[in-house]
């Protein structure tokens, strides 16, 4: 697995990411609508630092809404690229790491396959298809 980024959760991908201007972050990507995730994406990159993940919601049935409404803005999760992401997902659930979405295209990834699974020792990590 290979670190990719940090998802943020925000109510608005404009003010937060003027937040993270002021460390030094500059948006890398267009805002990019993801249907299948109900959300709208943008990335942030600083030199020498993680990227950032902006995550938005488009409507009051986005999910990340619910991490918005139970603890604010904030970082959410880890994504990690690999190789095998099938491989990758029965090897944590082995770990008690629990599959949360299914493997799916995403957009912001060039229809790259992504899942998130969840363990309440390592909290909620991505998993993002490598090319």
């Amino acid at each position: 697995m290979r670190f990719h980024h940090i998802g943020v959760a925000t109510s608005n991908i404009n003010h937060t990411a003027k937040k993270f201007n002021l460390f030094g972050y500059e948006i890398v990507s267009e805002e990019i609508f993801d249907p299948i995730q109900n959300v709208y994406i943008a990335f942030m990159e600083k030199d020498g630092s993680p990227r950032v993940e902006l995550v938005a919601p488009v409507n009051e049935n986005s999910p990340i809404l619910n991490t918005i409404n139970k603890n604010g803005k904030i970082p959410y999760h880890f994504c990690y690229e690999v190789d095998n992401i099938v491989e990758e997902v029965n090897k944590l659930k082995k770990l008690k790491f629990i599959l949360i979405s299914k493997i799916v295209p995403a957009v912001a990834f060039e229809n790259r396959h992504v899942c998130f699974l969840y363990n309440k020792d390592a909290g909620l990590i991505e998993l993002l298809k490598d090319r």
